[in-house]
Protein backbone atom coordinates (compact mmCIF):
# COMPACT_ATOMS: atom_id res chain seq x y z
CA UNK A 1 0.00 0.00 0.00
CA UNK A 2 2.82 2.26 0.72
CA UNK A 3 4.70 1.46 -2.20
CA UNK A 4 1.69 2.22 -4.30
CA UNK A 5 1.10 5.71 -2.60
CA UNK A 6 4.79 6.24 -3.10
CA UNK A 7 4.62 5.45 -6.71
CA UNK A 8 1.36 7.52 -7.24
CA UNK A 9 2.79 10.57 -5.24
CA UNK A 10 6.23 10.30 -7.72
CA UNK A 11 3.90 10.38 -10.98
CA UNK A 12 2.29 13.24 -9.73
CA UNK A 13 5.58 15.04 -9.02
CA UNK A 14 6.90 14.11 -12.19
CA UNK A 15 4.02 15.46 -14.13
CA UNK A 16 3.88 18.22 -11.61
CA UNK A 17 7.02 19.22 -13.08
CA UNK A 18 7.28 19.34 -16.81
CA UNK A 19 3.88 21.31 -16.38
CA UNK A 20 5.67 23.85 -14.35
CA UNK A 21 9.01 23.86 -16.55
CA UNK A 22 6.39 23.91 -19.97
CA UNK A 23 4.90 26.70 -18.48
CA UNK A 24 8.23 29.12 -18.62
CA UNK A 25 9.07 28.00 -22.14
CA UNK A 26 6.76 30.40 -24.57
CA UNK A 27 4.43 28.95 -26.45
CA UNK A 28 4.44 25.64 -24.88
CA UNK A 29 2.79 27.74 -21.50
CA UNK A 30 0.08 27.01 -23.83
CA UNK A 31 -0.25 23.29 -23.56
CA UNK A 32 1.10 23.01 -19.54
CA UNK A 33 -1.99 21.72 -18.69
CA UNK A 34 -1.75 18.62 -20.95
CA UNK A 35 0.72 16.49 -18.99
CA UNK A 36 -1.34 17.22 -15.68
CA UNK A 37 -4.07 15.48 -17.93
CA UNK A 38 -2.52 12.67 -17.97
CA UNK A 39 -2.78 12.12 -14.81
CA UNK A 40 -6.22 10.88 -14.99
CA UNK A 41 -5.62 8.27 -17.14
CA UNK A 42 -4.01 6.29 -14.44
CA UNK A 43 -5.79 7.78 -11.50
CA UNK A 44 -9.64 9.23 -12.12
CA UNK A 45 -10.90 12.63 -12.96
CA UNK A 46 -10.59 14.08 -9.68
CA UNK A 47 -7.28 13.14 -8.78
CA UNK A 48 -5.94 14.75 -12.03
CA UNK A 49 -7.91 18.07 -10.85
CA UNK A 50 -6.65 18.27 -7.99
CA UNK A 51 -3.28 18.07 -9.38
CA UNK A 52 -4.18 20.81 -11.75
CA UNK A 53 -5.50 23.19 -9.03
CA UNK A 54 -2.04 22.72 -6.85
CA UNK A 55 -0.03 22.94 -10.11
CA UNK A 56 -1.98 26.57 -10.99
CA UNK A 57 -1.38 27.58 -6.99
CA UNK A 58 1.98 26.65 -6.90
CA UNK A 59 2.82 28.78 -10.34
CA UNK A 60 0.87 31.56 -8.60
CA UNK A 61 3.02 31.43 -5.72
CA UNK A 62 6.28 31.34 -8.28
CA UNK A 63 5.15 34.15 -10.33
CA UNK A 64 4.39 36.57 -7.27
CA UNK A 65 7.55 35.47 -5.82
CA UNK A 66 9.39 36.24 -9.00
CA UNK A 67 7.60 39.59 -9.89
CA UNK A 68 7.13 41.25 -6.11
CA UNK A 69 3.72 40.99 -6.62
CA UNK A 70 3.27 40.30 -3.24
CA UNK A 71 3.24 43.34 -0.55
CA UNK A 72 3.69 45.68 -3.69
CA UNK A 73 0.42 47.03 -3.32
CA UNK A 74 -2.69 47.32 -6.22
CA UNK A 75 -0.90 47.54 -9.09
CA UNK A 76 1.04 44.13 -8.15
CA UNK A 77 -1.54 42.31 -7.54
CA UNK A 78 -2.95 43.69 -10.82
CA UNK A 79 -0.11 42.50 -12.58
CA UNK A 80 0.01 39.25 -11.45
CA UNK A 81 -3.80 38.83 -11.95
CA UNK A 82 -3.24 39.99 -15.79
CA UNK A 83 0.11 37.70 -15.68
CA UNK A 84 -1.90 34.52 -14.42
CA UNK A 85 -4.74 34.93 -16.19
CA UNK A 86 -3.88 32.60 -19.43
CA UNK A 87 -2.84 29.69 -16.86
CA UNK A 88 -5.97 29.88 -14.54
CA UNK A 89 -8.07 29.91 -18.22
CA UNK A 90 -5.96 26.97 -18.88
CA UNK A 91 -5.83 25.23 -15.71
CA UNK A 92 -10.02 25.64 -15.58
CA UNK A 93 -10.30 24.91 -19.13
CA UNK A 94 -8.50 21.13 -18.23
CA UNK A 95 -10.57 20.52 -14.91
CA UNK A 96 -13.93 21.45 -17.40
CA UNK A 97 -12.56 19.09 -19.97
CA UNK A 98 -12.29 16.15 -18.20
CA UNK A 99 -15.74 16.65 -16.31
CA UNK A 100 -17.39 17.12 -19.69
CA UNK A 101 -16.80 13.65 -21.41
CA UNK A 102 -19.92 12.68 -23.54
CA UNK A 103 -20.87 15.80 -24.55
CA UNK A 104 -20.15 16.72 -28.60
CA UNK A 105 -16.80 18.29 -29.25
CA UNK A 106 -18.37 22.01 -30.09
CA UNK A 107 -20.35 21.84 -26.71
CA UNK A 108 -17.17 21.08 -24.70
CA UNK A 109 -14.88 23.29 -26.82
CA UNK A 110 -17.64 26.44 -25.51
CA UNK A 111 -17.74 24.63 -21.77
CA UNK A 112 -13.80 24.88 -21.55
CA UNK A 113 -14.06 29.10 -22.15
CA UNK A 114 -16.50 29.68 -19.88
CA UNK A 115 -14.15 30.10 -17.16
CA UNK A 116 -12.01 32.67 -19.27
CA UNK A 117 -15.38 34.42 -19.97
CA UNK A 118 -16.27 35.18 -16.52
CA UNK A 119 -13.13 35.99 -15.67
CA UNK A 120 -12.48 38.62 -17.87
CA UNK A 121 -15.74 39.71 -17.25
CA UNK A 122 -14.57 40.13 -13.96
CA UNK A 123 -11.17 41.65 -15.03
CA UNK A 124 -13.41 44.22 -16.69
CA UNK A 125 -15.35 45.32 -13.83
CA UNK A 126 -12.23 45.36 -11.42
CA UNK A 127 -10.37 47.84 -14.08
CA UNK A 128 -13.15 49.74 -15.26
CA UNK A 129 -14.38 50.58 -11.37
CA UNK A 130 -10.69 52.26 -11.18
CA UNK A 131 -9.09 53.87 -14.11
CA UNK A 132 -6.40 55.26 -12.21
CA UNK A 133 -5.05 51.96 -12.03
CA UNK A 134 -5.85 51.24 -15.54
CA UNK A 135 -4.06 53.95 -16.90
CA UNK A 136 -1.28 52.83 -14.08
CA UNK A 137 -1.28 49.64 -15.93
CA UNK A 138 -1.49 51.10 -19.38
CA UNK A 139 1.74 52.75 -18.76
CA UNK A 140 3.21 49.75 -17.64
CA UNK A 141 2.77 48.04 -20.64
CA UNK A 142 4.17 50.88 -22.85
CA UNK A 143 6.97 50.80 -20.89
CA UNK A 144 7.90 46.74 -21.04
CA UNK A 145 7.15 47.11 -24.98
CA UNK A 146 9.17 49.86 -25.98
CA UNK A 147 12.35 48.33 -23.36
CA UNK A 148 11.54 45.37 -25.53
CA UNK A 149 10.99 46.41 -28.76
CA UNK A 150 11.72 50.11 -28.89
CA UNK A 151 15.34 49.59 -30.20
CA UNK A 152 14.31 47.44 -33.53
CA UNK A 153 11.35 49.79 -34.25
CA UNK A 154 13.90 52.63 -34.05
CA UNK A 155 16.18 51.26 -36.84
CA UNK A 156 13.15 50.13 -38.93
CA UNK A 157 10.81 52.69 -38.29
CA UNK A 158 13.31 55.79 -37.23
CA UNK A 159 10.85 58.63 -35.51
CA UNK A 160 7.83 56.28 -34.99
CA UNK A 161 5.47 57.04 -32.51
CA UNK A 162 6.00 54.09 -29.86
CA UNK A 163 2.75 55.11 -27.52
CA UNK A 164 0.73 54.59 -30.71
CA UNK A 165 2.60 51.36 -31.30
CA UNK A 166 2.18 50.16 -28.11
CA UNK A 167 -1.46 50.89 -27.79
CA UNK A 168 -2.27 49.19 -30.78
CA UNK A 169 0.13 46.18 -29.70
CA UNK A 170 -2.08 45.83 -26.37
CA UNK A 171 -5.51 46.29 -28.07
CA UNK A 172 -3.90 43.56 -30.42
CA UNK A 173 -3.87 41.55 -27.06
CA UNK A 174 -6.74 42.04 -25.31
CA UNK A 175 -8.89 41.23 -28.96
CA UNK A 176 -7.33 37.90 -29.63
CA UNK A 177 -6.58 36.72 -25.78
CA UNK A 178 -10.04 34.71 -25.92
CA UNK A 179 -8.85 32.63 -28.70
CA UNK A 180 -5.50 32.47 -28.06
CA UNK A 181 -6.58 30.71 -25.30
CA UNK A 182 -9.02 28.23 -27.21
CA UNK A 183 -5.89 27.52 -29.19
CA UNK A 184 -4.02 26.08 -25.89
CA UNK A 185 -7.18 24.41 -25.02
CA UNK A 186 -7.61 22.17 -28.02
CA UNK A 187 -3.81 21.53 -28.71
CA UNK A 188 -4.15 20.64 -25.17
CA UNK A 189 -7.13 18.25 -24.90
CA UNK A 190 -6.59 16.75 -28.46
CA UNK A 191 -2.90 15.37 -27.07
CA UNK A 192 -4.94 13.97 -24.47
CA UNK A 193 -7.50 12.50 -26.02
CA UNK A 194 -4.71 11.37 -28.64
CA UNK A 195 -2.79 9.63 -25.49
CA UNK A 196 -5.83 8.26 -23.85
CA UNK A 197 -7.44 6.30 -27.22
CA UNK A 198 -4.01 5.35 -28.59
CA UNK A 199 -4.96 2.15 -28.13
CA UNK A 200 -8.32 1.98 -29.68
CA UNK A 201 -8.08 1.15 -33.39
CA UNK A 202 -11.13 3.35 -34.61
CA UNK A 203 -9.54 6.36 -32.67
CA UNK A 204 -8.18 8.60 -36.21
CA UNK A 205 -11.36 7.40 -37.91
CA UNK A 206 -13.06 8.98 -35.12
CA UNK A 207 -10.83 12.41 -35.24
CA UNK A 208 -11.60 11.76 -39.47
CA UNK A 209 -15.34 11.64 -38.95
CA UNK A 210 -15.64 15.06 -36.67
CA UNK A 211 -18.63 17.45 -37.91
CA UNK A 212 -20.61 19.81 -36.02
CA UNK A 213 -24.29 20.69 -36.63
CA UNK A 214 -24.58 22.64 -40.22
CA UNK A 215 -26.65 25.41 -38.48
CA UNK A 216 -23.84 26.33 -35.69
CA UNK A 217 -21.72 27.88 -39.00
CA UNK A 218 -24.34 30.82 -38.28
CA UNK A 219 -22.55 31.76 -35.30
CA UNK A 220 -18.99 31.94 -37.59
CA UNK A 221 -20.92 34.00 -40.22
CA UNK A 222 -22.77 36.45 -38.01
CA UNK A 223 -19.83 37.17 -35.63
CA UNK A 224 -17.63 38.12 -38.82
CA UNK A 225 -20.01 40.15 -40.19
CA UNK A 226 -20.42 42.22 -37.37
CA UNK A 227 -16.47 42.86 -37.21
CA UNK A 228 -16.85 43.69 -40.68
CA UNK A 229 -19.88 46.28 -39.40
CA UNK A 230 -17.72 47.88 -36.88
CA UNK A 231 -15.60 49.00 -39.12
CA UNK A 232 -18.12 51.58 -40.83
CA UNK A 233 -20.04 52.17 -37.74
CA UNK A 234 -19.26 53.87 -34.28
CA UNK A 235 -19.21 51.87 -31.62
CA UNK A 236 -17.43 51.77 -27.90
CA UNK A 237 -14.15 50.41 -27.66
CA UNK A 238 -15.03 47.43 -25.47
CA UNK A 239 -17.55 45.89 -27.70
CA UNK A 240 -15.51 45.99 -30.74
CA UNK A 241 -12.90 43.99 -28.18
CA UNK A 242 -15.70 41.83 -27.39
CA UNK A 243 -16.69 41.04 -31.00
CA UNK A 244 -13.08 40.47 -32.24
CA UNK A 245 -12.87 37.99 -29.43
CA UNK A 246 -15.74 36.11 -30.68
CA UNK A 247 -14.97 35.74 -34.25
CA UNK A 248 -11.68 34.42 -33.20
CA UNK A 249 -13.24 31.70 -31.14
CA UNK A 250 -15.57 30.85 -33.99
CA UNK A 251 -12.34 30.99 -36.00
CA UNK A 252 -10.62 28.47 -33.81
CA UNK A 253 -13.78 26.38 -33.36
CA UNK A 254 -14.05 25.75 -37.56
CA UNK A 255 -10.67 25.48 -37.55
CA UNK A 256 -10.96 22.03 -35.95
CA UNK A 257 -13.22 21.00 -38.05
CA UNK A 258 -10.66 21.90 -41.06
CA UNK A 259 -8.07 19.88 -39.58
CA UNK A 260 -10.73 17.06 -39.41
CA UNK A 261 -11.40 17.53 -43.15
CA UNK A 262 -7.92 17.87 -44.01
CA UNK A 263 -6.21 14.35 -42.36
CA UNK A 264 -9.48 12.96 -43.81
CA UNK A 265 -8.37 13.69 -47.07
CA UNK A 266 -4.71 12.87 -46.31
CA UNK A 267 -5.32 9.79 -44.73
CA UNK A 268 -7.01 8.89 -47.57
CA UNK A 269 -4.06 8.53 -49.72
CA UNK A 270 -2.36 7.26 -46.79
CA UNK A 271 -2.89 5.39 -44.30
CA UNK A 272 0.30 5.58 -42.25
CA UNK A 273 -0.81 9.04 -41.99
CA UNK A 274 -1.74 10.05 -37.89
CA UNK A 275 -3.65 13.08 -36.66
CA UNK A 276 -0.98 13.67 -34.57
CA UNK A 277 1.29 13.56 -36.75
CA UNK A 278 -0.65 16.04 -38.85
CA UNK A 279 -1.18 18.49 -35.69
CA UNK A 280 2.81 18.62 -35.41
CA UNK A 281 3.02 19.88 -38.96
CA UNK A 282 0.05 22.36 -38.49
CA UNK A 283 2.23 23.79 -35.06
CA UNK A 284 5.70 23.90 -36.82
CA UNK A 285 4.56 25.34 -40.14
CA UNK A 286 2.41 28.07 -38.03
CA UNK A 287 5.16 28.60 -35.40
CA UNK A 288 8.34 28.83 -37.81
CA UNK A 289 6.99 29.72 -41.53
CA UNK A 290 6.28 33.46 -42.24
CA UNK A 291 3.83 33.33 -44.90
CA UNK A 292 2.52 29.70 -45.01
CA UNK A 293 1.43 30.36 -41.23
CA UNK A 294 -0.89 32.86 -42.84
CA UNK A 295 -2.16 30.43 -45.44
CA UNK A 296 -2.47 27.53 -42.47
CA UNK A 297 -5.05 30.66 -40.14
CA UNK A 298 -6.86 31.15 -42.76
CA UNK A 299 -7.16 27.74 -44.73
CA UNK A 300 -8.25 25.81 -41.62
CA UNK A 301 -11.26 27.87 -40.56
CA UNK A 302 -12.34 28.45 -44.18
CA UNK A 303 -12.04 24.73 -45.03
CA UNK A 304 -14.25 23.98 -41.46
CA UNK A 305 -17.04 26.50 -42.53
CA UNK A 306 -17.06 24.95 -46.30
CA UNK A 307 -17.50 21.52 -44.92
CA UNK A 308 -20.44 22.74 -43.63
CA UNK A 309 -21.96 23.16 -47.20
CA UNK A 310 -20.18 21.29 -49.13
CA UNK A 311 -19.44 17.90 -47.51
CA UNK A 312 -15.68 17.95 -48.26
CA UNK A 313 -14.91 14.80 -46.96
CA UNK A 314 -17.02 12.44 -49.20
CA UNK A 315 -16.11 14.46 -52.13
CA UNK A 316 -13.90 11.46 -53.67
CA UNK A 317 -15.49 8.47 -51.97
CA UNK A 318 -14.87 9.15 -48.63
CA UNK A 319 -17.55 7.68 -46.04
CA UNK A 320 -18.12 8.11 -42.15
CA UNK A 321 -19.99 8.42 -39.69
CA UNK A 322 -20.49 11.47 -37.43
CA UNK A 323 -18.56 11.07 -34.29
CA UNK A 324 -18.58 14.83 -33.27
Amino acid sequence: MMDNRLRVAGEAFLLLLLSLVMSEVGLASLIAVTPLLFFSIRHGRIGASILIAGAFILELVIAGFRGGAFGAGKLGAAVLMIEMFIPLSLSAAGIVWLSTKGMSVMKRLFMTLLPSLVLALACVAFFYSDRALLTDLQLLFEDAFVALVGPVLELILPGVDMSLIAYVALLSVVSLVLPVILCGICASCFIYETVLHSRESDWEEKVMCLEYNPDAVWGFIVSWALVLLLRFVSAPLLLEIAVLNVAGIWTVVYAVQGFSVVFARLRRRSAAMRSMTLLIIVIVLTVLLPGINFIILIGLPLIGVLESFFDLKKLGGIDYENHS
